[in-house]
């Protein structure tokens, strides 16, 4: 017998969607994945994204869990990192790119 799929996890599942829908947040995770942690700094000169705007995208990248951030590094700046356990997460944009490549 199939489980009735319940609103937090469909609110759950838009709120992915809409993440890996648009188009900074994915470049966000492209980045963070590719060559690790970066501090905000790093992010808006390597991606060109408004600063307002890659604040925002941070913000929803850590409440949903995709990314981590941590201030031990030097006490003064946050850096942003792919979850620990985000390992679907690296399978997906590893497939996202490929199917890229190939359309």
């Amino acid at each position: 017998m199939k489980s009735k799929v319940t609103e937090d996890k469909l609110l759950e599942l838009y709120r992915g969607f809409y993440i890996l829908g648009d188009s900074a947040s994915l470049k966000i995770l492209y980045e963070l994945e590719r060559y690790g942690e970066k501090n905000f700094s790093e992010l808006r000169d390597e991606l060109d994204i408004n600063p307002a705007t890659l604040s925002k995208k941070l913000k929803l990248l850590v409440e949903t869990g995709l990314i981590a951030s941590d201030r031990s590094h030097d006490h003064l700046r946050v850096y942003y990192g792919i979850h620990q356990h985000a390992k679907p997460l690296r399978r997906f944009l590893d497939a996202l790119e490929r199917l890229s490549g190939e359309l």
